[in-house]
């Protein structure tokens, strides 16, 4: 089997490129966007076009709403669907407060950040959906400034990404991408704590070298599906749901794993009908011929694979998929059973579509209200307790040789007796 492994060629180079570029906007500010821009995306910037008013948001949506009513209720309801997930989320994350015994209080608290900045992908293709996932949780954290970008186009702004800023509330959305963008979101007026969204290896690469500057929700690269299937399967929902994922980039993966020979042979030959007859050919083509691959392998290797890869999304169209869950823990997100194609999870049926990849997943989580979070502890000591505690204190600070901790601690016993 040919290797799912990404060219290290095309990764050193794309990680001097964003080097360069991050250096340029840390130095020069908007003035190095405003060209990396007009080279990268053949767009011309400056500082009257940078930021799109709300007015014009404002307006994409009222068109919107008399030329295509039906797609603005879809809106609303996937909006509601990812909001009502987001807020189940926020509530199950409880403070800690904690009674000392002699007197004081040891408290954890959760506590929203200040600045976000959401990455709105729009190469190939412009994504409300994406804006959605991104800004909802950020609202339901209680962020107080959320700051998007999404790649210019020479003809203007995507009017259904504009309509659905709108529609969600959105105050600041500037029309800039790539490395760029987010260097301007860490480096530039926002100067925002987290940036967070997908988008491609050169987003991915200047979030990955950004950390320290700012925080991210992860370095989320080319998308991948891997599907677990068995003989139940309907190899035509199998070959519709790897072109899902094939269509949105030619450096995406769609991988599937079966037992059953005679599936994989079914499943074949509908992608080949399905690709031939597609309107993404070219794209299908392309990622399908570098990172598609359909693998016979027995369960037991067949969670290995799962288990080693951490692929971003894992299907599993199995007879029982619950027998199988405990053993998948790496994924980025699972969908659980034939029915749950993972296009449902992207228009908001419940969890977030911003995952980890690139293998990430086996330490990062789903975008979600936690993302725009962190936790503060707090401790109060009354006067007798830090009294109490205060040799205990010293005699540690001592052992390590710290000398004004230890001179620290024991002051309050001084004060208290």
């Amino acid at each position: 089997m040919a290797s799912l492994e990404r060219d290290v060629e095309i990764e050193r180079n794309t990680e001097a490129t964003v080097g360069r570029i991050l250096a340029d906007v840390r130095r020069e500010g908007l003035q190095a966007v405003f060209r990396h821009t007009e080279s990268f995306d053949g767009v011309r910037l400056d500082s009257r076009t940078f930021r799109i008013p709300r007015a014009v948001m404002d307006e994409a949506l009222a068109r919107l709403r008399r030329e295509q009513g039906p797609l603005i209720r879809d809106l609303e309801g996937m909006a509601d669907g990812i909001r009502r997930f987001a807020e189940a989320q926020r509530a199950v994350l409880a403070d800690v407060d904690l009674a000392l015994p002699g007197g004081g209080r040891a408290q954890e608290r959760w506590v929203p950040l200040r600045t976000a900045g959401v990455y709105i992908p729009g190469g190939r293709a412009f994504y409300p959906s994406t804006l959605a996932m991104t800004v909802i949780p950020a609202q339901v954290a209680g962020v107080s400034r959320i700051v998007g970008v999404t790649p210019p186009r020479p003809e203007g702004p995507d009017p259904l990404v504009l309509a659905t800023a709108a529609l969600l509330g959105l105050e600041e959305l500037y029309t800039v991408g790539g490395a760029q963008a987010v260097a301007w979101l860490a480096y530039g007026e926002p100067a925002v704590d987290i940036v967070t969204g997908p988008g491609n290896r050169f987003v991915a690469e200047a979030k990955r070298q950004l950390v320290g500057r700012c925080g991210i929700d992860s370095v989320a690269g080319p998308t991948e599906v891997l599907i677990l299937a068995d003989g139940s399967a309907d190899p035509a929902w199998l070959a519709e749901d790897l072109l899902a994922q094939a269509e949105h980039d030619p450096d995406a993966a769609a991988v599937l794993v079966s037992e059953d020979r005679s599936l994989l042979e079914r499943v074949a030959q509908v992608l080949a009908a399905r690709v031939a007859a597609s309107p993404r050919k070219a794209i299908l083509e392309t990622s399908l011929s570098r990172f598609g691959r359909l693998i016979e392998a027995p369960r037991e290797l067949a969670i290995a694979f799962a288990q080693a890869w951490a692929p971003e999304h894992l299907e599993l169209v199995v007879r029982d998929p619950e027998a199988w869950l405990p053993e998948l823990t790496t994924a980025g997100a699972i969908f659980n059973g034939g029915c749950s194609a993972e296009s449902f999870g992207d228009y908001g049926a419940g969890p977030n579509h911003v995952l980890p990849t690139g293998r990430t997943a086996r330490y990062s989580s789903p975008l979600g209200v936690q993302t725009y979070l962190k936790r503060q502890s707090i401790l109060s000591l009354d006067a007798a307790l830090a009294a109490e505690l205060a040799p205990q204190v010293g005699r540690l600070a001592d052992a390590e040789q710290l000398h004004h901790h230890a001179a620290s601690a024991r002051l309050r016993a001084a004060h208290h007796a």
